[in-house]
């Protein structure tokens, strides 16, 4: 039975550009979460992740100058097909986007046309962005008329496409032949330079190579030729679809049914792809033909071919299974070959990371991961290892138990070693692949200490005042004042073990501070600094106990 594996994907190509990403000045809650503009041709395209905000306008000037040529107020709803290129085949589309576009502008003069978005705000106001994208407005390039005279197939890999090419004025919408217009034509990555003629029209003969992607609809599989053309900085670009009728009679022939190998590793899939031409003979499939990997989990594995049809490639070992191995191409319909997969013993690590904390302490986050491990082994031991230079002197820090045959995720804090890396390693065992992360390098933050702290005086009389003074200082590199910091107060009452906060205080230019309180009880003080970003350590002060007498 001829079966052809077929896989469509959704890319994240879907809003036809890159969001923009907002300044911090733009970062406010009167903004739309994810708002961005885009312009086609004479269009403003304005994209929301949420609804649309109430008043929406769109305000164009010449660039450069302040003086408001036109406003738009008038939106409608983009519709999926617009903008997702799988909308009929990947489902619903996203229902959090909401993107709006504006009717093809009318303006009376040719040129760059700054494109600024006013809407009113969550508390009403007006909120104006200015410079949101450039609208140029020019006479530009526009294909007509195009067609592809026939079909295509590995036995048939040419056809001839036709059209026009136009001069479209957007002032009054009028359309003028482009006499020698150059364009170019490209199928796959080959892209070929042409011109039209004297009346813009343009016949050319263009051969495939018979491993261009293409799409599937209704049941008709088509490539495409995809044609560009530029005037006065315009480019417009378009897409002739080519039906194409696929090989039934493709085969591939593997050079092994079978694949072993550790966990964590890739096995090696390998053959050769033909396809029987009319006279009988099976020739090779052309290079860069898709081939597609059905492992059983999620989407297929992609191979292309190479020269004379050959097949080689690596897919990960993830499990003892089988994989199913077809074309996925509209130029090819093949068997599917099966490989019997056995995956042996094998580890491997993912979302290894590291933060470090105020306390001098690495906050080591993993998830490590063993398949296939031999029958009596229920855990397994990984080191968590620093390296001053990332390269060599590996020592391990840490050793942490995991459970074998699992995905165990980990959450440890380790001693901050120092500036330098940080890895993880599973060392292995002649049954169990071993596994090691790359190296991470640290962060650092600066030392701080208070090498000085008194609180006084001792003893002290109930009611009467207690004056606690000392320094705070900060290692950069060598130890110097830190003024203009926090410093935290901290009282224990004698036989209590819970620190009360008490109060802070700002250290002076020679890093000293000082507050006065009134004494209550007997017991211990402290004082803290702690860094309220990622620059420095924290530091604590020595503890100092008053009597309080009656």
């Amino acid at each position: 039975m001829n079966k052809r594996i077929t896989a469509v994907l959704c890319t994240a190509t879907a809003l036809g550009a890159v969001l923009a990403v907002p300044t911090a000045a733009q970062a406010d809650e009167s903004r739309p979460k994810g708002f961005s503009a885009r312009v086609e041709h004479e269009t403003v395209t304005l994209d929301f992740s949420g609804d649309p905000p109430k008043d929406l306008k769109v305000h164009l000037r010449k660039k450069g100058t302040t003086k408001r040529v036109a406003t738009v107020t008038s939106f409608h709803p983009v519709r999926p097909e617009d903008w997702d290129p799988c909308a009929d085949s990947c489902g619903d589309p996203d229902p959090t986007w909401f993107p709006v576009r504006t009717a093809p502008l009318k303006l009376a003069d040719l040129g760059e046309y700054a494109v600024d978005v006013e809407y009113d705000g969550t508390g009403g106001e007006t909120v104006l962005h200015k410079d949101k994208a450039v609208l140029t407005y020019q006479v530009r390039p526009s294909f007509t008329n195009l067609k592809a005279t026939n079909g295509v197939s590995f036995a048939r890999p040419d056809t001839v496409v036709s059209g026009d090419i136009k001069l479209y004025d957007p002032r009054n919408g009028s359309l003028k032949p482009y006499a020698g217009g150059a364009f170019t034509t490209r199928t796959g990555t080959v892209s070929s330079p042409l011109t039209a003629d004297a009346k813009g029209h343009f016949t050319s003969k263009v051969t495939f190579s018979g491993a261009e992607s293409g799409t599937t609809r209704a049941g008709h599989d088509s490539t495409y030729v995809h044609l560009a053309s530029k005037a006065n900085g315009s480019e417009e670009r378009a897409s002739v679809a080519v039906p194409v009728t696929a090989s039934t009679a493709a085969r591939i022939a593997l050079d092994s049914p079978t694949v072993t190998g550790p966990y964590g590793t890739a096995g090696k899939v390998s053959g050769t792809v033909t396809w029987k031409s009319a006279d009988g003979s099976w020739k090779p499939a052309p290079a860069g033909l898709r081939i597609a990997v059905d492992t059983g989990a999620g989407l297929p594995h992609h191979l292309t071919t190479g020269s004379a049809g050959r097949l080689e490639g690596s897919v990960p070992l993830t499990k003892d299974t089988t994989w199913r191995i077809g074309a996925d191409s509209p130029w090819a319909s093949s068997d599917t070959r099966e490989v019997t997969v056995d995956t042996t013993g094998g580890t491997a690590f993912i979302d290894f990371g590291t933060t470090l904390l105020q306390s001098k302490y690495l906050e080591v986050k993993g998830t490590f991961l063993s398949v296939e491990v031999p029958a009596g082994i229920t855990s397994l031991e990984v080191d968590f290892q620093y390296s001053a230079d990332g390269r060599t002197g590996w020592t391990t820090v840490r050793k942490q138990t995991v459970t074998a045959n699992s995905a165990d995720a980990f959450e440890e804090r380790v001693r901050y070693p120092g500036p330098g890396f940080m890895r993880l390693r599973y060392v292995g065992t002649p049954d169990i692949r071993g596994s090691v992360t790359p190296a991470v390098r640290l962060a650092e933050r600066t030392t701080t200490a208070i090498p000085e702290f008194n609180a006084a005086p001792e003893p002290v009389k109930k009611g009467r005042p207690i004056t606690l003074t000392g320094k705070l200082t900060e290692k950069s590199p060598d130890w110097k004042p830190f003024a203009g910091q926090t410093v935290r107060y901290y009282f224990r009452p004698a036989g209590t073990i819970a620190w009360k906060p008490m109060g802070l205080s700002k250290t002076a230019a020679d890093g000293t501070f000082t507050r006065k309180f009134t004494a209550d009880a007997t017991g211990s003080w402290l004082a803290k600094f702690v860094e309220p970003t990622t620059a420095h350590f924290s530091a604590s002060s020595r503890v100092d106990e008053v009597v309080v007498t009656p």
